[in-house]
C-alpha cells in the first residue's frame, strides 16, 4: 500500500455500459505531515482508491482492494438508494436531479449486471429508498403539484401505495432519505428543503427535521431537529445509535433560480452527528458530532455488520 499522493485529478470515465474495472490507488496518509502541510490534506481528495487514516481499516480493505464500475453514463444516473430486493434480485437506485429532470429510475440484475430503466406510478422525483417487507420504500420528494409522500412499490407486479404524504396536515419538504427500525416496524426519514432548493417544490411549510412513522396506527413523529439539511440516517446494528448527516454547506445559497443553482458554503455544516436510541427505540438523545467531512457533504450513510459507518461524500462541483 503506497504512501505516495494520487497522480490523476477527480475526472470521470468516459461512458460504458460494460463493467469495467477501475484504476485505484491506496494510500496510508501520513498523519503528521498532514497536521503541518496543508497541500498534503488537499491532495489526498485527488484520484479514485483507498486513503487509510487509522490502520484498523486496511482489515476491511484487504491485501488487494479493487473498484468495479457496473455502468457509466453521460449524466449523473447512479445518485441514491441502492435497494437490494431478494425476490427480483435486483439492486434499485435513482438519479441525480441535477442531471436528469425529472429523477429516473433503475436497477440492476445482481447476477449478471444488466441496467434497466425503471417506472413506478406515483413515484415522483425520487431520492433515497430502502427495503420494506421486500418492496421498495421510496422518499418520494413530490413536485409543485405533487405531496413528497413514502411510496411503497412491490416490483414484481409495479405497483405503488403511498404510505405517508403530509405531517398533521402541514406537506412535507422533500422527504429525502428512510430506514427502518426492525424491532418495532417504525419508519425513520429525514426531510430536508432540497425540492425547493431545486426550484421543484414550493417554499417549505417545514424545518428540516426528522421523522418516525407507526404504519400500524398512523401516528408520526417529529424527532430530531436543528439542522441545516438533515440528509442520510442509519442504525448501528444494535439499533442503540443512530447516525445522521446534514449537508448544509451544500444548498441553493442565493436561491433556488432554475434549480440548478447549487453552491458550498464552508461555514455550514458537512456534518455526521449520533444520537443515542432511548425508550425501546422510539426518541434521540445525546446529540454529538461523529465526524466532519474535509471535502464535500456527507450524504448517504450506512452501517455493516461489524458497526462500521460509510458515507457517501458529494463533492463539488455537485
Amino acid at each position: 500500500m503506497s504512501g505516495e499522493l494520487p497522480t490523476d485529478t477527480h475526472k470521470p470515465e468516459n461512458p460504458s455500459e460494460k463493467p469495467m474495472q477501475l484504476k485505484t490507488d491506496t494510500i496510508t496518509v501520513d498523519l503528521k505531515r498532514m497536521a503541518t502541510d496543508l497541500n498534503y490534506g488537499k491532495q489526498l481528495s485527488r484520484g479514485k482508491g483507498f486513503r487509510i487514516y487509522n490502520e484498523a481499516f486496511t482489515k476491511i480493505l484487504g491485501d488487494d482492494p479493487s473498484i468495479t464500475q457496473v455502468q457509466s453514463r453521460g449524466y449523473q444516473f447512479a445518485h441514491e438508494a441502492g435497494v437490494y430486493i431478494k425476490s427480483t434480485n435486483r439492486v434499485y437506485f435513482t438519479a441525480n436531479f441535477q442531471t436528469c429532470d425529472p429523477i429516473a429510475l433503475y436497477s440492476v440484475d445482481a447476477s449478471t449486471l444488466e441496467v434497466s430503466d425503471d417506472d413506478f406510478s406515483g413515484v415522483v422525483q425520487a431520492n433515497g429508498a430502502c427495503n420494506y417487507k421486500d418492496k421498495i420504500l421510496y422518499c418520494c420528494q413530490g413536485s409543485k403539484t405533487s405531496p413528497s409522500a413514502l411510496v411503497l412499490v412491490d416490483p414484481s407486479t409495479s405497483t405503488s401505495e403511498a404510505l405517508l404524504t403530509n405531517f398533521q396536515g402541514r406537506a412535507f419538504n422533500s422527504i429525502n432519505d428512510v430506514i427502518i427500525h426492525h424491532a418495532n416496524d417504525d419508519i425513520w426519514f429525514t426531510d430536508p428543503t432540497y425540492g425547493y432548493e431545486q426550484a421543484f417544490r414550493p417554499t417549505p411549510d417545514l424545518p428540516s427535521q426528522i421523522y418516525r412513522y407507526k404504519p400500524s396506527t398512523g401516528e408520526v413523529w417529529c424527532v430530531a431537529d436543528g439542522f441545516a439539511q438533515c440528509n442520510g440516517l442509519c442504525f448501528s446494528p444494535d439499533y442503540a445509535t443512530l447516525y445522521v448527516t446534514d449537508t448544509g454547506a451544500c444548498q441553493a445559497h442565493s436561491g433556488p433560480g432554475d434549480g440548478h443553482n447549487f453552491s458550498m458554503n464552508p461555514r455550514l455544516p458537512a456534518t455526521i452527528y449520533e444520537y443515542d436510541v432511548v425508550e425501546h427505540g422510539t426518541k434521540l438523545a445525546n446529540r454529538r458530532v461523529f465526524a466532519y467531512c474535509d471535502n464535500g457533504v456527507p450524504d448517504g450513510i450506512k452501517c455493516d455488520e461489524a458497526g462500521n459507518v460509510a458515507e457517501q461524500n458529494l463533492e463539488p462541483p455537485i
